[in-house]
């Protein structure tokens, strides 16, 4: 067994008070522990350029993944957790099968092992060390997910393949498009009709076109978890994106349609 991994004994399940490892600084049976719980966040305002130039958001160049599609990533991070992570020597946890069991327990509160069923537990007594603390016949959840990610930014040529890719982070945040160019008005139209918000970067300054949809989450599954697991691991190895100057922090983002009429050169129908 890999060094720093929890493993039980073989057959699966455990024998009531046999000891697994991440015993130390593990809470004692039927004790609670504290987790943070301030993630997955409601944002429920559409997200503007103010909130990423100014504002408590972070952007993470190619932090949003999705199946077909990858985009820059607004985040809101939970800082508590980070640190946490950072003390255990965790990184970002991006297995579905192990988010997924973690799910059916709460967070911070011991969970008799016997409880949990045979193919759970074989998930998460194999998690790193730092998801989940197990004493005797207990384990505690440990991870809460890092950050929310808030939107997906969605920059390139064209229009169509752009907006087509925006549709694609629909399940988990707000989507906003990028451009160099204001789009015709009837394209812009076409985006606030899918929910998209469109801005435009212009000498270092984000200029909204049309606000995004809030994002409405209406469950919080595995797949959610593991979207915003892979943006904190995305944010583990990033540099300063360039494409967000911090000139923009200077200057107030502004909102407007000016300069989006039939006049401007209208973006290929791609």
């Amino acid at each position: 067994m890999t060094s720093g991994l929890c493993a039980g004994p073989p057959g699966g399940l455990p024998a009531a008070g046999h000891d697994l490892c991440c015993r130390a600084g593990a809470p004692a049976a039927g004790a609670a522990v504290r987790v943070s719980a301030a993630h997955p966040v409601r944002w429920r305002s559409h997200l503007d350029p103010g909130a990423i130039s100014t504002g408590p958001l972070e952007v993470i160049a190619r932090g949003a993944v999705t199946a077909g599609a990858a985009a820059d990533a607004v985040v809101a991070c939970d800082e508590e957790e980070q640190a946490r992570r950072r003390s255990a020597g965790l990184g970002a946890v991006t297995s579905l099968w192990l988010l997924d069991a973690l799910m059916t327990l709460p967070a911070g509160a011991p969970v008799r092992i016997a409880d949990l069923s045979a193919d759970a537990w074989a998930c998460i007594s194999a998690a790193p060390r730092g998801v989940v603390a197990v004493d005797g016949g207990w384990v505690t959840r440990l991870l809460s997910p890092p950050l929310t990610v808030v939107g997906a930014v969605v920059r390139g040529p064209g229009w169509r393949r752009p907006l087509r890719q925006a549709a694609r982070f629909t399940p988990f945040a707000q989507r906003v498009l990028v451009l160099e160019i204001p789009p015709p008005s009837r394209l812009i139209w076409e985006a606030e009709v899918a929910g998209v918000g469109v801005w435009v970067s212009r000498d270092g300054e984000l200029i909204e076109l049309c606000p995004p949809e809030p994002f409405r989450q209406r469950y919080w599954k595995a797949a959610g978890w593991r979207f915003a697991e892979r943006a904190y691991a995305a944010s583990l190895s990033a540099s300063p994106l360039p494409g967000w100057s911090p000139a923009s922090a200077d200057r107030p983002a502004r909102t407007g349609t000016a300069g989006s009429g039939q006049r401007q050169p209208a973006l290929p129908l791609r």
